[in-house]
């Protein structure tokens, strides 16, 4: 597959909720994760394919999430990037938050290598 391609494909597991289907399908197993911020103790970059995972179970686990909107993807060369608009509540403390993410992805060899995450601070 293509970046386009792959792009495309990650979008759309995005929105059908299926984000460990294209774990297993569109990134490398050696992948790295990157986020601008998080929970105190908890390593900002985030190493193969597994630890990816359960960063996402984490998530999934820490907060309700009530409505995600996406724009893009926006394709350039080997990268691209995707804006995620959120509306969501920290379980353990029940503060809700609104804002925006925006996510870069860099694929090599028909992979995504690594994303990276920038957003605002929650709160």
């Amino acid at each position: 597959m293509n970046t386009q391609e792959i792009a495309q494909k990650l979008c759309e597991h995005c929105k059908n909720g299926t984000e460990a289907q294209g774990l297993k399908e569109l990134y490398a197993p050696d992948a790295t994760s990157t986020e601008a911020m998080g929970p105190e103790g908890m390593d900002l970059v985030t190493k193969g394919i597994e630890g990816i995972q359960g960063k996402h179970d984490w998530w999934t686990n820490a907060f309700e999430v009530h409505e995600v909107k996406m724009d893009g993807p926006y394709v350039n060369g080997d990268k691209f990037s995707v804006i995620f608009e959120m509306d969501t509540t920290e379980k353990a403390s029940g503060n809700r938050w609104q804002g925006k993410e925006i996510a870069l992805y860099e694929v090599e060899n028909g992979k995504i290598a690594r994303e990276s995450f920038f957003m605002q601070p929650m709160g």
